[in-house]
């Protein structure tokens, strides 16, 4: 019952995830005409959404070590701030880049720290 318990919480983690990215490649490259924003600052918003994602991968693939979970995050930030080169009314910046890293350094950390509190 227990190892089918944890094969289940990975598998919603991992979708949960994913899922993430995919919103964020969404949101990243739709043209600006058809964005919605929150109150938040654009920077708050990037970093909240990259530190979700990143938590989540935390949970969801516990043998990754945080700096590949930092690594690709960081590299994919930088990625989607690119591709808004292709979306009308977007333009990339490296501030976006920064804030999503931030908030990916903020998610693994707290993730990595609260599970090993929890130990």
């Amino acid at each position: 019952m227990g190892a089918m318990f944890v094969k289940h919480r990975l598998f919603i983690f991992r979708c949960s995830a994913w899922f993430c990215v995919f919103l964020i490649t969404y949101l990243s490259i739709i043209p600006k005409d058809l964005e919605m924003r929150t109150p938040a600052p654009p920077g708050v918003e990037h970093a909240f959404a990259y530190g979700v994602t990143a938590g989540l991968f935390v949970l969801a693939y516990p043998i990754w070590s945080g700096w590949l979970i930092l690594g690709l995050l960081s590299t994919y930030s930088g990625l989607m701030e690119l591709m808004q080169i292709f979306s009308p009314g977007r333009h990339p910046g490296l501030d976006g880049m920064l804030w999503s890293s931030a908030g990916a350094i903020f998610g693994t950390v707290s993730v990595i720290l609260l599970r090993a509190r929890l130990r």
